[in-house]
């Protein structure tokens, strides 16, 4: 089995503990866990077994993983955000996936599990929706980094995170493109769960997370301009930007049935977060139309 290097970016997550008291109990051990950042907990300090490499300053995420990969002495990196509490499988799953020639592989989201708020469930359904454990497994455009395994040599090959994204938000896609620009195929697993304890437990939280994809969406889309074309609403949104917003409902309509159409379990189970999660919706494209409404002022 490949060795694999846990790559942990924290900024003082209240399940820390949950988190590596789990990596301790996985059905493959991995080689060794990094965590980066701060932890106000005193936790990952006092684990002999992690490697806590603490920052004078809160620190991005794309920049902590950097750190961990200058670190990590695994074949394969494995980054897990600090609220994911992986099941006792996940790395076995993950690194299965991996030596049948998967070199970029992310997990799944549990959802409906014990202690999910409702809350919390709307914020995983809206942010991770494509990456719930209820979706098929397969090829993905994009991939989430906070359950993530691929080859350090891939990593180094692409590039790694890029920093100038300082908000956690578009970092990941950023990388998935690239990925994908250089012929690696972007695979999702949905048997290796993990639990995601989000610390979004309000409307207004829920509402700032998705607007926050939508701010730096923009300019990650001008960046990979080659990789898509621009999409009709968004070729609106900068020409008659009063239009965009009144069509934002329709827009997100079909954002709900692209996502919940190819995973009737969610939408059988579910259905009482549809409501909250097509409103959350509405924020992606109102944090698009606020960051073109910053780029005419400036000009």
């Amino acid at each position: 089995m490949l060795g694999a290097s846990i790559i942990i970016p924290n900024l003082h997550s209240p399940v820390l503990g949950n988190v590596l008291a789990a990596l301790r109990r996985q059905t493959v051990p991995p080689l060794e866990v990094l965590v980066i950042g701060q932890d106000r907990y005193g936790v990952a300090a006092a684990a002999p077994d992690i490697r806590f490499i603490e920052t004078p300053h809160p620190t991005p995420p794309a920049l902590a993983r950097n750190i961990g990969v200058v670190y990590a002495r695994g074949v394969v990196c494995c980054f897990l955000d600090a609220d994911c509490v992986p099941a006792a499988t996940w790395l076995e799953r993950l690194l299965a996936q991996q030596q049948q020639g998967r070199p970029v592989v992310s997990g799944s989201i549990a959802i409906g599990v014990p202690g999910e708020s409702f809350w919390q469930r709307c914020d995983n359904i809206a942010s991770l929706g494509w990456f719930l454990a209820t979706a098929p497994a397969g090829e993905r455009h994009f991939l989430s980094t906070a359950n993530l395994a691929l080859r350090r040599d891939v990593l180094h090959h692409v590039g790694l995170f890029n920093e100038q994204y300082r908000f956690p938000a578009s970092e990941d896609t950023d990388l998935s493109l690239r990925l994908r620009s250089h012929g690696y195929p972007l695979y999702f697993a949905a048997d290796a769960t993990v639990y995601h304890r989000t610390q979004r437990t309000t409307p207004a939280r829920i509402w700032r997370h998705i607007w926050l994809h939508g701010h730096q969406w923009i300019p990650l889309r001008e960046q990979h301009g080659h990789m898509f074309g621009v999409p009709y609403w968004q070729r609106l949104a900068r020409r008659v930007p009063l239009l965009a917003r009144l069509l934002i409902p329709l827009v997100a309509l079909r954002d709900m049935y692209d996502l919940y159409s190819p995973q009737p379990t969610l939408l059988r189970r579910f259905s009482r977060t549809m409501p909250v999660v097509y409103w959350a919706r509405w924020a992606g494209y109102v944090g698009q139309l606020d960051y073109l409404k910053e780029q005419r002022a400036q000009l």
